[in-house]
């Protein structure tokens, strides 16, 4: 009887516990139908992210095939292709008036500008050939005619002006830097009022006239001009025989280098063609002349197959692929 209230104390102990680990375990179990409530509402969260995604990328898609046939009918300047563009009437214009302003370039037409619907379109079509117009008639007045973009017409100006200063023929003032600023303003007016032999150098190697090297002082520059306008001259018109005009040893030897150097190639090809191997002696390039003669040696060793031809070639590798060949037809034959 004098241990009961010890054995009180450990059976209300014992009680407490056994609540306390009731109480988790029921909090700890998952019911099924609390599971099958979260995974219908985590497939409802997922479902709505993927159909968020795929408009996204269907509005993408779609951007990205408007782009296309916008570029398509630019580049076939097709008009009609411009209408396939649905549901973006500013790209569909867009695509219009960029059409317009293609086919106005292509065929050189200024009217094509006035379909464009676009006043920043238009004007920069319009600009354009007025450009075109002042570039060849040489008046800075044209040049005026541009509109919405000073660039352009600060640049029409520019090229007008230098165009007149860098003739040979040119005999104005300064007067005619005054619609140009800045640099380009001090090299008219310096280039008008110094008519020094680098000057005439500058412009006689620019323009390619001879007339203007004559009046350079300087023999050596003179030189230089004269021999920069063969060259030149010779490059353009294919024509060798210009070489011979040059004064400096140097530029005569490279010029002429170049044009025999040309007609190696030519004698290469035209060997090859006809597979006539005494043509690749009038070849006087050695790496040319090598090429051609073992090229044509392979070819005929392995349509005769014959590898003692095939031993004339000079080229190691060359050689070996014309005599394996000719092995490998042999023993086909043999079979």
């Amino acid at each position: 009887m004098k241990n009961s209230p010890i054995l009180q104390v450990l059976l209300i102990v014992f009680l407490v516990g056994a609540g306390i680990f009731l109480y988790i375990e029921n909090k700890s179990t998952v019911r099924p139908e609390d599971t099958k409530i979260q995974s219908e509402s985590e497939r409802g969260t997922t479902d709505g992210v993927n159909s968020l995604y795929e408009a996204e990328q269907k509005k993408l898609q779609k951007k990205m095939d408007d782009y296309t046939i916008y570029n398509n009918a630019v580049d076939a300047l097709d008009i009609g292709a411009c209408e396939k563009i649905v549901g973006n009437d500013a790209l569909k214009s867009e695509c219009t008036d960029n059409v317009y302003t293609a086919q106005a370039s292509k065929e050189k037409n200024v009217q094509i500008c006035d379909k464009i619907q676009n006043t920043d379109t238009k004007t920069r079509c319009l600009s354009g050939f007025a450009y075109d117009t002042a570039i060849a008639s040489g008046k800075q007045s044209d040049c005026d005619k541009i509109t919405g973009d000073s660039d352009l017409k600060n640049a029409c100006t520019k090229n007008v002006v230098f165009a007149q200063i860098e003739s040979a023929s040119f005999t104005g003032t300064v007067d005619v830097c005054a619609s140009l600023t800045g640099v380009d303003k001090d090299y008219c007016m310096g280039r008008i009022k110094k008519d020094t032999d680098i000057d005439l150098l500058q412009k006689g190697t620019s323009i390619l006239d001879m007339q203007v090297c004559l009046k350079i002082q300087d023999t050596k520059m003179k030189n230089t001009c004269s021999d920069t306008i063969y060259i030149t001259q010779a490059m353009e018109k294919q024509d060798g025989t210009l070489c011979a005009k040059i004064v400096d040893p140097a530029r005569k030897t490279t010029c002429t280098a170049k044009f025999v150097q040309i007609a190696d190639k030519l004698a290469l090809q035209q060997a090859r063609a006809s597979n006539n191997l005494a043509m690749c002696a009038k070849i006087t390039t050695q790496a040319l002349k090598t090429s051609c003669t073992d090229g044509i040696l392979q070819k005929q060793g392995v349509a005769n197959k014959d590898t003692a031809i095939c031993a004339k070639i000079s080229d190691a590798s060359t050689k070996k692929d014309c005599t394996d060949a000719v092995k490998l037809l042999i023993n086909q034959a043999n079979k």
